[in-house]
């Protein structure tokens, strides 16, 4: 039992003086070594993939790809719910406005809508 005690006292104590050293290195409020590089490099990761979102997600009057391999084309009553017609994968349509998440297009000379999350924005060269 006397034994088991020393054993245990002795490891609290060499505990002791490991963990102060680690600690003296940190500054007051300021996350500590490898934390420190870690959360700069999400912090970074994550601004840059906002960027690249950004740029994708852009929901403004343009030219879009459509993304699904089919992509509905819904009439001018979306609460009809019936597709007027598909769009392929890879064709580039022009987007007058989006709503609530659905893009105005022209179809068939008629307004009709689609799905904007199937759509990625093409910028256009100058």
């Amino acid at each position: 039992m006397k034994k088991t005690m020393k054993i245990i006292m002795l490891c609290c104590l060499g505990l002791s003086f490991t963990l102060p050293a680690e600690a003296s290195s940190c500054l007051k409020g300021q996350p500590c070594g490898n934390i420190q590089k870690s959360a700069n490099h999400q912090l970074q990761s994550s601004a840059a993939s906002q960027k690249a979102n950004r740029k994708k997600l852009y929901r403004g009057a343009g030219n879009y790809l459509v993304t699904a391999k089919r992509l509905n084309v819904r009439g001018d009553n979306l609460l009809d719910g019936r597709p007027v017609g598909q769009l392929e994968y890879g064709e580039n349509i022009y987007v007058y406005r989006f709503s609530h998440g659905w893009a105005m297009i022209t179809f068939k000379n008629e307004v009709a809508w689609v799905s904007g999350r199937y759509l990625r924005y093409q910028q256009s060269e100058l």
